[in-house]
């Protein structure tokens, strides 16, 4: 986590409002990139109003660090290190909305955030395990509770780990937009993952996903099954990294797909079943320009899907590589 350097300042006009008064005053007149602390709150469950540019919020000291990042709409609730309040380093809680014109309601949300509650068991509960409170806020404003299937990425990532295993150097596309999902420097690798306990079928999304213009191009079919024994990203993160892998580059693609650190979707553990490789050759049943009259695709088609069963067509079996 990065370091957040915070001022407390002090603030007038807040005396002997309510707490959500005190919130919506201080969201309106603080200052950019300054902390204010709250008044009303007892000694020994503080918060703070934080504003920036870019978002503003609250937030609260926790006395033992975990990782934690959820966002929903407007809204992130997250972990951080080492922010400085004053003269003071703590680890933190911070909840905060990107959007100023919500202010007045995500006041509300911030009360229930800060307060204590009797004994201080409120705060106690929120940052014991900020996600029981995340997911039942996120019920309450009438959001289905659905975390991000992770075992598409998770497939990708194992496919990666088989590459530099066996000496590829092989690199993950996901950060990057590309039209495949793994490269080499002699083959393009496109990775389809399922949980459907029986069929072989992958949808293919484009005419040039399986086109490695004049390079070979592999597809790895994986199947898994939600385990609590199995691995997830985290794990496979660190597996990666001591293969060599770049940290940051994995990190940063997993971002884009909203799967920042601490994000409750990494936890998600799912067991591999099956791992097989197909060649994509003249004999793989693929759609591409020179499936076309003259290679070329047919004016004012603007989108080609189409649906693969890999069922009876040769594979490699990679988990049995693996083993050898």
């Amino acid at each position: 986590m990065s370091m957040i350097f915070v001022t407390t300042l002090d603030i007038h006009g807040s005396e002997n409002m309510s707490l959500i008064e005190t919130l919506r005053y201080q969201f309106d007149n603080g200052i950019m990139n300054k902390a204010l602390q709250i008044t009303g709150l007892p000694a020994d469950a503080p918060a703070w109003t934080i504003k920036s540019k870019e978002k503003y919020g609250v937030l609260i000291p926790v006395q033992q660090y975990s990782e934690f990042y959820e966002q929903f709409s407007n809204v992130v609730m997250h972990s951080e290190q080492n922010v400085q309040i004053g003269d003071q380093l703590t680890d933190a809680l911070l909840l905060e909305c990107f959007d100023y014109s919500l202010s007045d309601a995500f006041a509300t949300l911030c009360e229930q955030f800060i307060e204590p509650g009797a004994d201080n068991t409120n705060r106690a509960k929120i940052t014991g395990d900020p996600a029981i409170w995340w997911a039942k806020w996120k019920d309450l404003l009438g959001n289905i509770s659905r975390l991000t299937d992770t075992y598409s990425f998770i497939g990708e990532l194992l496919t990666l780990e088989y590459l530099l295993k066996i000496g590829k150097n092989a690199t993950w596309t996901a950060g990057k937009r590309g039209t495949v999902d793994i490269e080499t420097p002699d083959c393009n690798y496109e990775v389809k993952s399922t949980v459907n306990r029986y069929n072989y079928e992958v949808t293919i999304n484009s005419i040039y996903q399986l086109n490695g213009q004049n390079r070979k191009v592999n597809l790895v079919f994986c199947r898994f099954e939600s385990d609590p024994e199995g691995t997830d990203l985290n794990a496979l993160i660190k597996r990666l990294v001591k293969l060599g892998y770049s940290e940051s580059e994995l990190e940063t693609a997993l971002s884009k797909a909203h799967l920042e650190r601490g994000c409750t979707a990494r936890k998600q553990k799912y067991n591999l079943i099956e791992m097989k490789l197909y060649e994509v050759d003249d004999s793989f049943p693929a759609i591409t320009e020179s499936s076309f009259k003259g290679n070329v695709i047919p004016a004012n088609i603007i989108r080609i899907n189409y649906t693969v069963n890999l069922s009876g067509l040769p594979s490699k079996n990679l988990m049995e590589t693996e083993q050898e």
